[in-house]
């Protein structure tokens, strides 16, 4: 049974992510993010979207092409109108090395189970990665300091 004080922490975390759906949504449909890949996972797949504001290049046609681009807002439409509807959501982000970023979107209609917020399971997998990483992984500190020094 789920305590009254987890019920609210969960809501809001939900609350979070759909006002994060809903931004996303925003920026597809100004024109600020677009497509920007497909990914397949096992039984679903999923899309990113990006662009100049998340420091990338904003996906367009080889040749510029008018109903090619057109395809292109369509799809970014589709994507936030899924997205506004909660058929699908942000999954979460795509962090490259260059350091540009593209945010993930899958969910059920794309085949992947809907991500549900449960703060109790969010507290679980927090301790679990601190203890992994304390136990599994050492960096001496002055190693660290002097790579930071590093240009």
């Amino acid at each position: 049974m789920i305590d009254d004080l987890s019920l609210k922490e969960t809501i809001i975390i939900r609350d979070i992510q759909r006002d994060i759906d809903i931004i996303v949504a925003s920026l597809l449909l100004t024109g600020q993010i677009t497509l920007t890949r497909i990914y397949f996972g096992p039984g679903y797949f999923g899309v990113t979207v990006g662009g100049p504001l998340t420091g990338a290049k904003r996906l367009e046609t080889k040749f510029n092409e008018t109903e090619k681009n057109l395809s292109l807002d369509i799809i970014d439409i589709l994507l936030a109108l899924f997205l506004v509807k909660d058929l699908i959501n942000v999954v979460g982000l795509f962090i490259a090395s260059d350091a540009t970023f593209s945010i993930s979107i899958s969910g059920p209609l794309f085949g992947r189970a809907k991500v549900v917020p449960i703060f109790k399971h969010l507290k679980n997998n927090e301790t679990t990665l601190k203890n992994i990483v304390k136990d599994g992984y050492f960096i001496h500190n002055k190693l660290l300091r002097e790579l930071k020094n590093t240009k």
